[in-house]
């Protein structure tokens, strides 16, 4: 049984670029031990990217009336697909590191509950990350060297155990609120909130977690902006010390 469920409901994989980033985030969290991997949603292109990569899918998700999933279903979805103590909703661009699966671990044994979130490094990838050997030591020394902290603000994945977060609102998934509703429920309910830093130092150290993943983030679709005037447009890629993440922002 895994540690861990990563669940996600990505955007469609019509653009090209949209679709190398969700793909390079994806193809990381299969690589990551103790892990598995459920995409949600009927998006274009999502059924033969859930088969290429070897991960679970799961189609009929409850949307609002623009077609945009809703978190609550999203939720329930992934609790009645997974098997894991630790549930864990990412974005698709977050290509995650395996020292996320070491810090999940090292706060789960401090706290039977608790939210686990990071701060992110922003990094330009523009071409299929190449994952054969040793990927994630090449890749975080560019990030490093090329990449930017990412201020300590947007939270692209929450993990916390199954027993948490029973009751969701019906929030829309890439739209302002639920994020902050998230952290806001940890205090209310007085979870052990754990912010995971991102820093230069790959080597975590007991409760004061650092983990690497970093986010590629595309275009906001036009449905985004029908919803939500006030969105902009944003190309941007961030990278949290967990591993990096490839997401789209919504």
């Amino acid at each position: 049984m895994p540690l861990i469920t990563l669940f996600s409901a990505p955007k469609p994989f019509t653009d090209p670029h949209i679709a190398m980033i969700q793909r390079n985030a994806i193809k990381s969290w299969t690589l990551l031990p103790d892990v598995e991997v459920v995409l949600l949603g009927d998006e274009e292109g999502l059924t033969e990217a859930a088969r290429d990569l070897g991960v679970k899918h799961v189609a009929h998700v409850e949307c609002n009336a623009n077609g945009t999933p809703l978190i609550s279903s999203m939720f329930t979805l992934a609790r009645e697909n997974s098997n894991s103590d630790l549930l864990c909703i990412i974005n698709t661009d977050m290509v995650l590191m395996p020292d996320f699966v070491e810090a999940a671990k090292k706060v789960k044994g401090l706290r039977s509950e608790f939210v686990l979130l990071s701060q992110r490094w922003d990094l330009d990838v523009t071409t299929p990350l190449d994952f054969s050997g040793d990927w994630s030591r090449g890749l975080r020394s560019m990030v490093h060297g090329q990449g930017q902290l990412h201020r300590p603000a947007g939270s692209d994945f929450f993990l916390f155990p199954k027993s948490c977060y029973a009751d969701i609102p019906a929030f829309t998934i890439g739209r302002a609120g639920w994020d902050n509703w998230m952290i806001y429920k940890a205090r209310k309910e007085k979870l052990g909130g754990h912010r995971l830093h991102a820093v230069r130092d790959d080597r975590a150290s007991e409760p004061r977690l650092q983990p690497p993943a970093w986010r590629e983030a595309a275009l906001r679709s036009p449905r985004d902006e029908r919803e939500h005037p006030s969105c902009r447009r944003t190309s941007e890629c961030a990278l949290h010390h967990f591993g990096f993440n490839s997401s789209i922002s919504r």
